[in-house]
């Protein structure tokens, strides 16, 4: 299906609706650190336990990245504030480019920047030692994974999971259907090739087996020429 054929929504429509989403995804990040650091704090050893000890739901703050990942490093909070700043213009571009293509895409760079203006309102609303200083707050606990998160974090790793999934399978211009357009393009190349020859053959053939018949003159009885 080519672009022209494909139903885009109109510019209002499309950005009204997937704004929403990007919202929606804050509110959910927001509302789910604030109610679940009280209802931790009156949990019995302050843990909640949703499946057995392999999902649990406890309180944290965070000042590094995931994981805590440049907790450490002096310069974070510039750090993180210019991967914000730099990041969602790009996450932007990439979701306005997603317009022309799937679905999947379209949700998926909608929650990349719902997750990052999550995070980016934690450091930026609970500052405390300068600007962008507020440390993120994290509360969801797997098993063998190697920090603990937020929703936000969720909605950042399913929307890199989703547009992944677009650049792979589901866009237009995916790898995958580009592959198969070439392959398809390739044996229709073939099959033309091929049907060129055996016309080509046929009409050589044709052409020898003329030349191969004698004339009307050279069949012509010797005495009739007399």
């Amino acid at each position: 299906m080519t672009k022209k054929q494909r139903k885009i929504l109109p510019v209002w429509v499309y950005s009204l609706i997937y704004a929403a989403v990007a919202a929606v995804c804050v509110a959910i990040d927001q509302l789910t650190k604030h109610f679940i650091e009280k209802a931790v704090a009156a949990a019995p050893g302050r843990t909640i336990r949703i499946i057995g000890d392999w999902l649990t739901l406890v309180w944290t703050t965070n000042d590094g990245a995931t994981g805590s990942m440049f907790s450490d490093f002096a310069g974070r909070n510039w750090l993180f504030f210019t991967m914000t700043i730099v990041g969602l213009p790009v996450f932007g571009w990439l979701w306005w480019r997603a317009r022309t293509r799937s679905v999947w895409g379209q949700v998926a760079f909608s929650f990349i920047i719902g997750g990052t203006l999550g995070n980016a309102c934690d450091r930026l609303f609970l500052a405390e030692d300068g600007f962008f200083t507020g440390a993120v707050r994290d509360f969801i606990r797997v098993d063998g994974f190697f920090g603990i998160f937020n929703m936000a974090d969720s909605f950042l790793v399913v929307g890199v999971i989703m547009a992944l999934l677009a650049i792979l399978f589901f866009d237009p211009d995916s790898l995958l259907r580009s592959m198969l357009a070439e392959r398809k393009k390739a044996a229709a190349n073939a099959e033309q090739t091929e049907t060129d020859a055996a016309q080509t053959a046929e009409h050589a053939s044709a052409t020898e087996s003329d030349s191969e018949q004698p004339s009307e003159t050279d069949s012509q009885n010797p005495d009739e020429k007399d």
